[in-house]
């Protein structure tokens, strides 16, 4: 393995062609070879592949070239060429830096906080995709702060949800550490599983998809499990932890844009939009107030969803400067 510890110029080409999909089957061994070897290797691996992410989320929303930005910050260097450089290939790092820089138009960035990384989203971000050093996948909704300790992840797999909400896949259960979300006062411990977790305005729920949570209240003791569909809920004033049969079929709309509506009042159904698409509606006209859906829908974006609320309910939808508006037609 010394050749990994003195060419990290070619191991990270290899990275990048990995996750270009563009590696050669004996470069493949090499570079999985590297990863096993050392747990700062594969985080570092992770941490490329969070940045390439980033890339393609940019990419697809706005049709922006990444390499554009690389190009361009090549050029700036170029012409203010840094005093004092770090061996190894310093141009890669730039490319990094770049892509980083692209990152944050996307709505969301890394810190680093003492030994921390904090990972924030804007109120109007996208969803946000992250794959923590351990592998597990973590989905980000808009107004959202989590961190993790980065030097001993691996170690001790704590995520820290400090507002918004996640949905969470865990990876490697063989690993000793078991993976934990820390919210406060309240810790979910993951038994081999998914699940959404939200925390705001002083409540936090947590829906369990597949596998099963145990939630545990520290200054108390007081736990409970949660299988699959189940809901837990913690009132962060009152300190009541309780436990309920899931009763929202959306709880996953703001990932899939999946909605399923039986009988909701369209006031209800605008609102579970809202937070989804994060753009407002409202009604006009007292017809609409005792209108209620049936219907199941999968659209992408706003406008196809509305269109086929407006021919169900035969109603109007407009669009006045920044939000919808329902009305009577």
């Amino acid at each position: 393995m010394e050749q990994f510890e003195t060419n990290e110029e070619f191991i990270y080409s290899l990275i990048i062609d990995d996750l270009d999909g563009t590696i050669s089957a004996t470069d493949k061994v090499i570079l999985d070879q590297w990863r096993n070897a050392a747990d700062e290797n594969e985080r570092t691996y992770n941490d490329f592949r969070n940045i390439q992410l980033g890339m393609d989320k940019l990419y697809s929303r706005h049709s922006t070239d990444p390499q554009l930005s690389w190009e361009a910050l090549d050029q700036k260097i170029a012409s203010e060429p840094p005093t004092v450089v770090k061996s190894g290939n310093i141009k890669m790092w730039y490319k990094i830096a770049a892509a980083v820089l692209v990152i944050l138009s996307v709505g969301y960035y890394f810190v680093l906080d003492s030994g921390y990384v904090v990972i924030r989203t804007e109120d109007n971000a996208a969803i946000t995709r992250v794959v923590l050093p351990d592998g597990t996948d973590v989905n980000l909704n808009a107004s959202t702060v989590v961190r993790y300790n980065k030097a001993d992840f691996l170690d001790d797999r704590k995520l820290e949800l400090l507002k918004g909400e996640v949905f969470i896949h865990v990876a490697n259960h063989e690993l000793k550490s078991q993976f934990r979300v820390a919210m406060g006062e309240l810790e979910a411990q993951d038994i081999g599983t998914s699940f959404n977790i939200e925390k705001q305005d002083g409540k936090i729920a947590v829906i369990v998809e597949a596998g099963i949570v145990a939630l545990k209240h520290a200054p108390t003791g007081k736990q409970v499990v949660l299988e699959s569909g189940k809901l837990g809920v913690y009132n962060e004033e009152t300190k009541e932890l309780s436990t309920l049969n899931n009763s929202d079929l959306n709880y996953k709309a703001w990932i899939d844009r999946k909605f399923t509506f039986v009988e909701i009042p369209l006031a209800e159904v605008a609102k579970q939009m809202e937070k989804v698409y994060l753009i407002p509606i409202s009604l006009k006209g007292d017809g609409l107030k005792n209108k209620k859906l049936t219907a199941r829908l999968h659209y992408q974006t706003l406008d196809s969803a509305l269109a086929v609320i407006s021919a169900s309910l035969q109603c109007k939808v407009t669009k006045e400067r920044d939000n919808y508006v329902l009305s009577d037609k």
